[in-house]
């Protein structure tokens, strides 16, 4: 009997393709798990190279960077770091695996920017207590409008000062005038004596104080129009200053300028007046030549009388006389016919002294007594600040303030007294200068130019300081004086007040006080009546409040509208300087933030090799490329 074999060929076709088909598969699934298997492979071989952070930089500062290597010197470290799962890849069969870096980013990029977000990262963890009350940008607008009423009063105090100097050089004149009026008095007194000689002497004086008085008016011209000419352009600069003042401020201020034109249109009323006394004095010399020559000829009558006993003479000498009489009774008589000059010039020189002593002299003052200014320097060639980088982009104001609050806490200032490469840690982050003593300088003037406004608007918004600054104002002009002048008086008064007030402010701070931004009467502490002490003591008084913010407050506050680039670049220096110590070849411009590589590798085939259904597959290669993406950042 014949047997049929047709049913057994088939399923034996029908097996081969079945198995060929599990096989290819498991070939895929073996695939698809031999790339993860590289994918976990890179991932953990790059948190292996990160964890190779720059520990000083993390123990100091809490940033993590990973300390620059050579491109090829990393792929070899990854490469390091994969070889124990390459050589337990099992039936994976990872074989001759290839890094290739495509990106590094360093803290120091796009203007500091991941410097930035390590930071907001670190202090997003904790908890901290803002110096801001209210709204940082509120607060600001006060801070801002306090530097504009500053620089607005500043110049405008200046002006003020030029405006005394033309009083006083009009006074100058009307004692030219009182001296004069003096020597003809003195000349009749000799003229009823018959006191020639002492007459001609008077004449020489009188002549002398006489050719004073052009002089006297060309001063007076050439310091009128340096006024006039002035206050066109202080309200020109200050134009925007002006503008950015709260209504109240910008009301005050506008009101209080005008008076300044006004000034300057009474002075023009005046300045006819002045300019012609110029020709009378001229006029007037020639009265007194005039009666220079009647003394010579009266002279040389009674020395003819003399000489000639016989004749009678007393007619000619009786004429003489009455002649040098009628001379000296016509003389004419300089006025000034209009108000002018300050009753207290001592007073007013001592306030030009203490706001000279204050604004060009203030380091001095405000210093602690138990204290020493650094006198450290750096070289600032090679820090990062001198390679700032480009592409920048701003943060919110919660991140603004993590970051300020993150420079409080690992940044020291002049109250903390340390020795590092700088002592002036966050002077140095606000203003970049190459020593100690300069970051504090300017740090100072610009806590100075924020408490002088403040301390300002709350002189000209308390009405009892006011009226104080006015009487002063009157005692120094006088009632002579126009009534200009005194509202001028009182706005220079105010100035130095306010900026007596600030020096013992930032005296305060520095000794780790706190002075409130916004200041009650109660915190006021210069007190008008003996803020000219300062000149003679050449000190300033103590401020105890514990009401308010601290030094470093103020700082942050500074900090709040600094250029966000500039500020990031510092803190690197910093960073750099402080670790240099102890790394000489450290480079905040060295540490590594991010890196993006491909990794690349061979992998044989299992499944498709197998001798039973290599005919199936013999269209694919015994071996193949995989590559995976892997990126990390801190």
């Amino acid at each position: 009997m014949r047997k049929s074999g047709s049913v057994t060929v088939f399923i034996c076709l029908i097996f081969v393709c079945i198995s060929a088909l599990i096989c290819g598969l498991l070939e895929s699934a073996r695939t698809s798990g031999a790339r993860f298997y590289l994918q976990v492979a890179g991932d953990s071989a790059i948190d292996s190279l990160f964890s190779r952070y720059h520990r000083k930089l993390w123990e100091n500062y809490r940033i993590f960077g990973l300390e620059s290597y050579s491109d090829e010197n990393i792929k070899d470290m990854m490469l390091l770091y994969m070889d124990p799962y390459i050589k337990n890849s099992g039936m994976y069969r990872i074989q001759n695996p290839h890094v290739n870096l495509n990106k590094k980013i360093y803290l120091n990029d796009n203007g500091g920017m991941y410097l930035e977000q390590e930071i907001i990262d670190y202090m997003g963890l904790g908890t901290f207590e803002s110096i801001f009350d209210s709204s940082p940008d509120k607060l600001w607008k006060d801070i801002e409008d306090a530097k504009s009423m500053e620089k607005v009063t500043s110049d405008y105090g200046l002006s003020s000062r030029e405006a005394i100097e033309v009083e006083k050089i009009l006074k100058r004149l009307s004692e030219n005038i009182s001296e004069q009026e003096k020597i003809r008095s003195e000349m009749k007194s000799s003229l009823g004596a018959r006191n020639l000689t002492e007459i001609k002497k008077l004449c020489k004086n009188l002549k002398k104080v006489l050719k004073k008085v052009p002089d006297l008016i060309k001063k007076y011209e050439k310091k009128a129009d340096k006024l006039s000419r002035k206050i066109g352009e202080i309200k020109d600069k200050n134009a925007e200053s002006i503008s950015k003042l709260s209504e109240n401020n910008k009301a005050y201020i506008e009101g209080e300028t005008e008076k300044f034109k006004d000034y300057a249109d009474k002075d023009g009323e005046r300045r006819l007046e002045v300019v012609a006394l110029g020709g009378l004095s001229e006029s007037m010399i020639k009265e007194i030549e005039h009666l220079e020559a009647d003394i010579e000829i009266l002279q040389e009558r009674i020395s003819e009388a003399s000489d000639d006993e016989e004749d009678d003479h007393s007619n000619e000498i009786s004429e003489g006389w009455d002649n040098v009489s009628d001379d000296i009774n016509s003389l004419t008589e300089m006025r000034m016919n209009f108000r002018h000059g300050i009753s207290d010039e001592v007073k007013e020189d001592k306030l030009k002294q203490l706001k000279d002593l204050i604004s060009d002299g203030i380091f001095s003052l405000v210093i602690p007594e138990n204290r020493e200014v650094s006198n450290k320097s750096i070289n600032r060639l090679a820090l990062p600040s001198n390679a700032v980088t480009g592409g920048y982009t701003g943060r919110n104001l919660a991140e603004r303030l993590l970051i300020n609050e993150y420079i409080g806490t690992y940044f020291a200032d002049f109250t903390d007294d340390i020795s590092t490469p700088l002592s002036y840690e966050l002077e140095y982050i606000l203003n970049g200068k190459d020593s100690d003593r300069e970051n504090l300088e300017n740090t100072v003037a610009s806590l100075l130019a924020i408490r002088e406004g403040l301390n300002y608007m709350h002189i000209i918004s308390d009405a009892d300081k006011m009226q104080r600054a006015e009487e002063l104002a009157e005692v120094i002009s006088g009632v002579i004086c126009l009534p200009e002048i005194t509202v001028l008086i009182k706005f220079l008064i105010i100035g130095v007040w306010a900026l007596v007030e600030s020096a013992i402010d930032i005296k305060c701070l520095l000794s780790g006080g706190k002075v409130p931004i916004i200041k009650t009467k109660d915190d006021w502490k210069a007190d008008l009546d003996t803020i000219f002490e300062v000149l003679e003591n050449r000190a300033l008084g103590n401020n105890d409040s514990e009401r308010g913010i601290n030094y470093e407050g103020y700082l942050k506050m500074l900090l709040y509208i600094e250029d966000p680039v500039k500020r990031n670049f510092r803190m690197m220096d910093i960073m750099q300087l402080d670790i240099g110590v102890s790394q000489n070849d450290f480079l905040m411009q060295d540490m590594i933030y991010g890196i993006d590589v491909n990794i690349s590798c061979g992998a044989r085939r299992v499944f498709s090799e197998i001798s039973y259904f290599s005919k199936e597959f013999a269209g694919l290669t015994s071996s193949y490329e995989m590559q995976v993406k892997v990126e990390k950042i801190y």
